[in-house]
């Protein structure tokens, strides 16, 4: 079978998420999304995503990241993370598997990865544009071949959901508003009078995958944000996204001074309540720190390993 190799260009789109979506029944994508999470990533290279054609006909797909630098082009890096490459996604349609496909263009993305100078290779947790966070445990097949590639499990994330329809505000959320007024905090809706004060938040959380450079645009407009405030400091602050049927919740981040008084699982309540009433049914948190989660009625919804494999000289 002669498969050619090849960068994935723009005219390339509609037949490679038509692949992606074939193969990967639980991360459907529109091309849109899948043209904003790939070409329209700062970090993305000419020769980062390959797609293996067969007959004229695209068979697969790989897509990686060497984010240039510590802080790369979309300053989200972490001094930690400079010597690491990513995996953002991969599939080969499955009448062509167990051709040695997916091989060759992971085997084509090890050799970019080191040619940036990059020393470990991660699938994924990517703190840029991404699909997911890990492999999916349902999609076997994609586990078994990381492992047999020598990619070592380092852990498990979750995503998390809770159902709307029915939502009442339990009494460990109760406790959680008690604990907070006592500590001197309130949480509200973020209003863009509040930028100054958002800024010294930011400087102090020290979080720049999420606040990376030109964060405050965002800040500028009121909506989808709560703050907690003891005064006017900001101490805490949420954001969420309803999304019609199914909203999103996060990032969450409190000062580590004023953790333990409740004011996380209130910025949480809020949003939620936020969500329910423009008419979510749903709410989901990804890549989730679930003790935080589940004593709020949050459940484990879907579960992604995370590998790894070390490929410096």
């Amino acid at each position: 079978m002669q498969i050619f190799i090849k960068p994935m260009e723009v005219s390339d789109l509609p037949e490679t998420v038509k692949g992606w979506n074939l193969s990967l029944p639980y991360d459907q994508v529109s091309e849109r999304h899948f043209e904003h999470v790939i070409l329209h990533d700062p970090n993305h290279e000419k020769g980062a995503a390959l797609v293996a054609v067969h007959d004229g006909k695209i068979i697969g797909f790989i897509s990686s990241v060497a984010r240039e630098g510590v802080s790369g082009a979309d300053n989200r890096g972490r001094p930690h993370e400079k010597d690491d490459g990513y995996i953002k996604g991969l599939f080969v349609l499955d009448e062509f598997r167990r051709n040695g496909i997916g091989s060759k263009l992971l085997d084509s993305v090890l050799e970019y990865l080191r040619s940036k100078g990059k020393r470990r290779v991660r699938v994924i947790t990517y703190t840029g544009s991404y699909f997911f966070p890990g492999v999916d445990l349902r999609y076997e097949p994609a586990l078994r071949f990381f492992e047999n590639k020598g990619f070592q499990k380092d852990h498990v994330i979750d995503d998390v959901d809770i159902d709307l329809k029915d939502f009442q505000i339990s009494d460990y959320q109760k406790n959680a508003k008690r604990r907070m007024s006592d500590a001197g905090v309130h949480v509200e809706d973020y209003d863009p009078l509040m930028l100054d004060e958002m800024r010294k938040f930011v400087e102090k959380l020290n979080m720049t995958a999420w606040f990376p450079e030109g964060w405050e645009e965002w800040f500028k407009e009121k909506g989808n944000k709560v703050v907690a405030l003891k005064g006017k400091e900001i101490v805490g602050w949420a954001s969420y996204h309803p999304g019609g049927g199914t909203g999103m919740f996060g990032p969450i981040g409190v000062l580590k001074e004023m953790r333990g008084n409740g004011i996380g699982s209130c910025l949480l309540l809020e949003s939620i309540l936020h969500m329910k009433d423009v008419g979510a049914e749903r709410a989901i948190a990804s890549w989730a720190n679930t003790p935080f989660y589940l004593p709020n009625g949050w459940k484990i919804c879907r579960q992604y390993a995370v590998f790894e494999k070390n490929i410096g000289e």
